[in-house]
């Protein structure tokens, strides 16, 4: 069997067809022969049969008359009777009576049957009746040698017409096997052309409907959907490379464009700090060898975050932009101006001197402060500028940095919009700012601060209506520091939110407890810086705080600076309104330096005007402030806000607002700010 599966399928279906035609001639040969054997022995003994009857009828008479002559002669009539090789007659008691034997053939017993098989003999045994009476019996022998070798002739016979029927069928299998195998070897032919070749265009020609015809239908069509899967594939091959190919050249041009912001800033395009420090580095160390000065200038922004609380980071963002474009216009091709995150700038000056740097900051400075308008506002911003000489500032370029930075945080606490050299003492400054930002973050989270208020009164009967929240700060180890130093840092950190918020609530709390004490209307003044704006979180603050404390918010009062009021911003407006929907009134703290319109005045739900103090410091000084002043009082009661004048410190001052209608004032003439204790006895005394 595993010879029979290694060949051929046309081998194998011609030897099936030899094996199946060879069985089918051998079987009818072999029927062939049994049937003539047998149909020979039948013919025989019918043969022998009749002519056991007749000798029975001719041998009556004789047995009858016991003339055993005349059975003889009638015994030997069988003489022209082929292979008749004995013939004996018996009488009524089994006895030979009479008997024929050409070859003297031996006298076997009488047969009990009437037919069968003596050795190689065939016998009939028939009765002799006369008148229904057995008086004796016929008993013929045949030999069968004869019907042997006739039938040994006709087996050899069969034999030849066996092996001419083989070579018959060994020509119709080989026809047979090539009508049914010629398509299957065509199909098989076909698909190693198309394996070898991918060629599926090929076909396999189909000239029948029986099921070969079907297999090679089903063949081409299985081919045609191979076609069409390989159409397919070759066209998404082709958009595949085309594909690799459009994104290799974009990883190509992102890969210089990560380049480039890997060393840039993406805002302005400028270098960025680590292009600086490298540029830097390879200055310092040119500089070294030609025995030249450079200059470190570092620029900050002066309250430019107060654009971006007021305006939007949008905004802030284009004003980086244009002011990045001046600063780049008013240098040296040889100088690297870097932006170095959010408002800050860093300048390398190579080959220059201390007044050669001292122009270029001039420049500076006086391009910044050039007015810009975008989207209709008109912006002003000035610069702070600290700088560095390479080597007397510093041998290396962490120290000329550290040092350009600390002189433009002096720059700043000098007043702004100037610039400055570094000196040593300007450390001991810088390190004062780092030690206290330490200090503020841990003074936040264990809530070191105290509040104190400031109690504002009414001009006509001079008793106390409210109070405005104030922080203050005693520190263990410093006493106390003053607001004007902590808030400011507060902001610049980012921790102006959570102070605004501790404030807020602990006043609350104050005030709503003073106001049960003594059942008077306390009303409660709380700052607020603009960055709670910007985060849009100012209402929810509020309502938050409102609701934890039980505070009313009719006896709230929000003060904001006109610096943020002044800004045409659609979002403000519409915070501002849901922060008046809590009943929570809005104050415009230190009016008067800010420019604000009446048109925006108007549009804004505000209920108070708070005078700005360099207005009130002057009264009886200066006659322009007087009339700043009372024309602020007029301005507001037409527009039915009231009117609060801060920084009252002399009789003179108190007299002058009173005559033109202020409604309420605050300052050291009436109280400093008081702590809970203190502001709970000064109460009192007024009931």
């Amino acid at each position: 069997m595993p010879i029979f599966k290694r060949l051929p399928l046309r081998r194998k279906l011609m030897s099936l067809l030899l094996l199946i035609s060879s069985a089918v001639l051998a079987l009818a040969t072999a029927g062939f022969a049994v049937h003539d054997w047998y149909d020979s022995r039948a013919q025989v003994a019918k043969n022998l049969r009749s002519q056991a009857d007749i000798i029975s009828n001719n041998s009556v008479a004789a047995l009858t008359f016991g003339d055993a002559e005349s059975a003889r002669i009638t015994l030997e009539s069988l003489e022209n009777v082929q292979d008749v090789v004995l013939a004996i007659l018996y009488d009524a008691e089994n006895n030979v009576f009479a008997k024929y034997s050409p070859n003297n053939y031996s006298i076997p017993p009488i047969p009990s049957s009437d037919q069968g098989e003596l050795g190689d003999a065939l016998f009939v045994l028939r009765p002799v009746i006369i008148d229904h009476e057995v008086i004796g019996h016929t008993l013929l022998l045949s030999d069968l040698a004869s019907l042997k070798e006739r039938q040994t002739d006709q087996m050899g016979i069969a034999f030849v017409v066996f092996l001419l029927s083989l070579v018959v069928a060994l020509l119709l299998s080989s026809v047979a096997q090539r009508i049914v195998t010629r398509p299957i070897a065509e199909l098989a032919s076909t698909a190693r052309k198309i394996t070898r070749t991918r060629n599926y265009k090929l076909r396999v020609r189909n000239q029948s409907k029986d099921e070969i015809g079907s297999l090679a239908s089903d063949f081409n069509q299985m081919i045609e959907q191979i076609q069409v899967r390989d159409n397919e594939l070759e066209d998404a091959q082709l958009l595949l490379e085309k594909k690799v190919k459009d994104r290799t050249a974009e990883l190509l041009l992102l890969t210089k464009q990560l380049e480039h912001q890997a060393f840039h800033d993406a805002l302005t395009g400028l270098p960025n700090r680590a292009t600086f420090d490298n540029n830097l580095n390879a200055a310092i160390n040119y500089a070294d060898r030609r025995n030249e000065q450079l200059a470190v200038m570092f620029l900050d922004l002066d309250r430019f975050k107060d654009v971006n609380d007021t305006l939007g980071h949008d905004m802030g963002d284009q004003l980086l932009i244009e002011l990045s474009s001046r600063l780049q216009a008013s240098l040296r091709s040889s100088d690297t101006l870097a932006r170095l995150g959010g408002d800050e700038f860093a300048l390398l000056a190579v080959n220059t001197t201390q007044d050669r740097a001292a122009d270029i900051a001039t420049k500076l400075i006086n391009a910044i402060k050039d007015p810009i308008v975008i989207q209709g506002f008109n912006l002003q911003v000035t610069t702070s500028i600290g700088i560095s000489i390479y080597p007397s500032d510093g041998a290396d370029a962490t120290t000329v940095v550290k040092h350009a930075d600390t002189a433009m945080y002096s720059s700043k606490a000098a007043g702004r919009n100037q610039f400055s050299f570094f000196a040593r003492q300007m450390n001991i400054r810088s390190e004062r700012r780092i030690q206290l930002a330490q200090k503020l973050r841990k003074a936040i989270k264990m809530q070191l601060f105290e509040v104190y208020y400031q109690p504002k009164w009414c001009t006509r009967t001079l008793r106390i209506l409210g109070v405005e929240a104030l922080i203050r700060w005693f520190d263990a180890d410093e006493g106390d520091i003053s607001p004007e130093e902590f808030i400011p840092l507060a902001e610049d950190q980012g921790l102006i939110g959570e102070v605004d918020q501790w404030v807020m609530k602990t006043a609350c709390q104050d005030i709503l407890r003073l106001r049960q004490q003594f059942g008077q209307q306390l009303d409660l003044s709380v700052n607020f810086s603009p960055a709670h704006f910007i985060r849009r979180d100012l209402y929810k603050r509020i309502a938050d705080t409102l609701s934890s404390t039980g505070y009313p918010g009719s006896a709230l009062e929000l003060e904001v600076t006109e610096t943020f009021m002044a800004t045409e911003n659609e979002a403000l407006l519409e915070q501002l309104n849901q922060i008046r929907s809590l009943g929570v009134e809005i104050s415009i703290d230190d009016f008067g330096i800010a420019y604000s319109s009446l048109s925006r005045l108007k549009r804004l739900p505000l209920n108070t005007l708070k005078i700005d103090r360099s207005f009130i410091s002057d009264i009886g000084k200066d006659r322009d402030d007087e009339v700043i002043v009372k024309t602020i009082i007029d301005m507001a009661h037409n527009l039915n806000l009231k009117v609060v004048a801060e920084g009252i410190e002399t009789e003179a001052q108190l007299e002058f607002v009173k005559q033109y209608g202020c409604d309420q004032v605050q300052g050291y003439l009436f109280s400093p700010p008081l702590p809970i204790g203190e502001l709970t006895n000064l109460v009192s005394k007024q009931l």
